[in-house]
């Protein structure tokens, strides 16, 4: 990731950057920032189903943190709405609505599963490399209509 990184934004590399790995991703994405630079990380997929504590870190340069005053912070979704003000977390909806209808933003669509094959829906989520995400319909997927009609 370093070299292609370096490619993209020169040997300097990049002064803002968001991870939602973390582990050893994270700890190259900390690596990639120039001194000053920022990682805002929202998310820790290389910890999905680990229960060794050591393989819950961002293992992280001490010196890049002191000397070269790279910076990491977390960014939970549910924590700043919680905290936000009503007023902020609507304009945040509203200029993310915005960006969808504008179609710079695109939603993937999801693996439609009717509720009754909820434990197949699951399975699908757990699955490594599943794609889409599985998302619960509450029609008869015998009715005769195909997935853009529901």
């Amino acid at each position: 990731m370093l070299q292609r990184v370096a490619e993209i934004a020169g040997p300097a590399g990049v002064r803002k950057a968001t991870d939602c790995v973390a582990g050893d991703v994270g700890a190259q994405v900390s690596q990639a920032l120039a001194p000053g630079g920022e990682v805002v990380v929202y998310g820790a997929l290389s910890t999905h189903r680990q229960t060794d504590p050591a393989a819950l870190t961002i293992p992280l340069l001490a010196r890049s943190v002191i000397y070269e005053t790279k910076a990491v912070r977390g960014f939970w979704l549910n924590r700043w709405f919680g905290t936000a003000a009503p007023a902020d977390a609507l304009r945040a909806l509203s200029e993310v609505r915005s960006l969808v209808a504008d179609e710079v933003l695109s939603i993937p669509q999801g693996e439609p599963f009717p509720l009754e094959r909820f434990t197949e829906a699951i399975s699908f989520a757990e699955a490594p490399a599943h794609g889409a995400k599985p998302l619960f319909v509450f029609e008869d997927f015998e009715d005769g209509r195909d997935a853009d009609d529901r």
